[in-house]
């Protein structure tokens, strides 16, 4: 390597060795047999808290049972896909675990999509069968005459809810289902695709990357190895289970270890410490927000005495990890680096701001072309390792043993990957993240590459807005991008738009319109309407330029608008908005 692992970055990949040693010895191991090896092992241990309920590994198994007798009694067969759009709930876990007792696939259905990119989520999954919450319901019945089953294979699970359906109730079809071991379980294989998560890449639509039972458990040992997890651990998991983060670290390490973890449906700051507290929650997981609106609240009660020891996430700025760390006493923060697709970095050692350290030889930061994001090459058609101080564009080299699987489309997959980069016939995954190298190997995040950037957690496609908003009445052309925002972290969209007719122009209309038809995190911040876009040679709209200028009313004529979350519309930014916004006395 040419340089030291540190004492902590060598006893993490001892950690990780020892109980990858322990998956690799059984080729059989999957979702279904931890569940019920946990449930065998500790059948009264609890494996799940919600709601100021638990469940224990016995009782969560049997619910697992249920679901997979149920299955297969309706004819699942192995390789079928159902596809899940629910909310946080112990039933979640329940449904994803019986699924793959029979070798079902189970595809998790980002809950914040709606309409084109929700109708697009669930083509692509090819799903025999389509599982739905009660909070979820509405957004399904919206497109229900373009879903790709038909009603009879659409169930609704839980009670209550004011929607009106003719869809299938999962509750009473599987109240008398048997809740013993099928014997399927121990006919998975390792290799086997366990899950499809969704993610937005630089192509627009969702993509489904697909996820086997062997990768799914690698890294529910990562979230064991990170969080130093013992069985008396309580993990809390306010992410949504359909993020890799939340269900591959989180429920995936409790299933290795025989943890627990104490689920909530929804993040909310307000109750976040007070859930620490009840559940005795010691391990957690964030997304950079996260520990950014903490530090933004009064006090709590709750916070004296927190057991809360141990995190794991990505997106956690220098200056609030220490400052989070510090109010709250957490001592141990682990910063890591990695897309769903593939693996990255992993800060081990405490550094603030950085997402690890560039050690093993299958990662690079290459240069490019920050105008474009271009790749650039050597006089040999290589490319160029960037040198410390300078960031580039991470690329993962993909071999017959780094367990690469890539996206449910081979097509997607396809243009995701690099060739004759270090040297002639190489393969490399562009992940499409830009980081930059530092002295000592250390590596932190810079943004993320091209048409997407990152808002709220999630990845934002700029095609995708663009072409919804160009969608609306009267928009003649439309160009999306990310900006900084003062005292948030990422990035939050800006449209600049050019009308058809700017007399029969209705913002207020426009505001619905993006409310019914982008998730929340995809919303553009701003809206600035232009006279007209400027474009390159080949009609490509410049972004660059408009990155640039951004969104100050001091510096632009153009009419400007800021998304009002309290409200869900657009209104003037005004200077005194722009004002209170650059002071952080204004919530996005």
């Amino acid at each position: 390597m040419g340089f030291e692992l540190t004492p902590q970055e060598k006893d993490h990949f001892d950690r990780v060795a020892q109980e990858e040693k322990k998956l690799k010895q059984l080729p059989n191991q999957s979702l279904g047999t931890r569940i019920e090896k946990q449930a065998l092992e500790k059948p009264e241990n609890t494996s799940i808290y919600f709601n100021n309920n638990s469940w224990t590994w016995d009782s969560v198994n049997k619910e697992c049972n249920r679901y997979a007798n149920f299955f297969k009694n309706l004819g699942l067969e192995s390789g079928n896909t159902v596809s899940l759009m629910m909310e946080n709930s112990p039933e979640y876990l329940f449904l994803t675990g019986g699924i793959n007792k029979v070798q079902g696939i189970n595809a998790l259905i980002n809950t914040h999509q709606r309409k084109q990119a929700l109708i697009h989520a669930f083509n692509i999954s090819t799903p025999k069968w389509i599982l739905v919450d009660q909070d979820c319901l509405p957004f399904l019945l919206e497109i229900r005459d373009d879903l790709p089953v038909k009603n009879d294979k659409i169930f609704v699970c839980g009670n209550g809810g004011n929607s009106k359906h003719d869809f299938r109730s999962l509750n009473e079809e599987c109240e008398h289902i048997s809740i013993e071991n099928p014997n399927s379980t121990s006919k998975s294989h390792s290799r086997d695709i366990a899950f499809n998560i969704f993610t937005s890449g630089t192509t627009g639509l969702p993509k489904a990357v697909t996820l086997s039972n062997f990768k799914f458990l690698r890294v529910g040992i990562f979230g064991t190895t990170t969080l130093l997890l013992d069985t008396d651990d309580t993990i809390y998991v306010p992410l949504p289970l359909y993020h890799g983060l939340g269900l591959n670290v989180g429920w995936g390490a409790a299933m290795w270890k025989g943890s627990s973890i104490a689920l909530r449906k929804r993040f909310s700051a307000s109750e976040y410490w007070k859930d620490i507290k009840n559940y005795n929650a010691t391990c957690t997981l964030y997304i950079g927000e996260i520990p950014r609106y903490l530090l933004n609240r009064p006090e709590s009660e709750f916070v004296s005495d927190s057991p809360l020891r141990k995190m794991v996430g990505l997106g956690l700025k220098k200056d609030v990890w220490e400052r989070f760390s510090t109010r709250f006493n957490v001592p141990r923060i682990v910063e890591y680096f990695g897309a769903t697709e593939i693996g990255g970095f992993v800060n081990v050692s405490g550094n603030p701001g950085m997402v690890g350290r560039k050690i093993f030889p299958g990662i690079h930061i290459v240069k490019i072309n920050r105008t474009n994001n271009e790749i650039l090459r050597d006089e040999k058609n290589h490319c160029i390792l960037c040198e410390p101080g300078e960031s580039g564009m991470v690329l993962v080299q993909v071999t017959p043993k780094s367990d690469f699987t890539g996206y449910k489309s081979r097509k997607a997959t396809e243009k995701k990957i690099i060739t004759n980069v270090i040297e002639e016939g190489d393969t490399y995954f562009n992940t499409g993240d830009i980081l930059k190298l530092h002295e000592d190997q250390w590596v932190s995040f810079v943004e993320r590459s091209g048409d997407t950037f990152r808002w709220k957690g999630e990845n934002v496609s700029t095609s995708e807005v663009e072409s919804i908003i160009l969608s609306f009445p009267g928009v003649q052309s439309s160009v999306v991008y990310g900006v900084k925002i003062p005292h948030s972290e990422g990035k939050g969209g800006m449209a600049a738009i050019t009308l058809q007719n700017s007399e029969n122009f209705d913002i207020k209309n426009l505001s619905k319109y993006l409310s019914s038809t982008l998730p929340r995190y995809a919303i553009p911040v701003f809206v600035r309407i232009r006279e007209d876009l400027e474009t390159t040679g080949t009609f490509k709209l410049k972004r660059v330029i408009l990155k640039e200028e951004g969104y100050d009313p001091n510096k632009i004529s153009d009419p400007l608008y800021i998304w009002d979350p309290s409200f869900n519309y657009l209104k003037k930014l005004t200077l005194n908005i722009y004002r209170t916004m650059v002071d952080g006395n204004l919530r996005f």
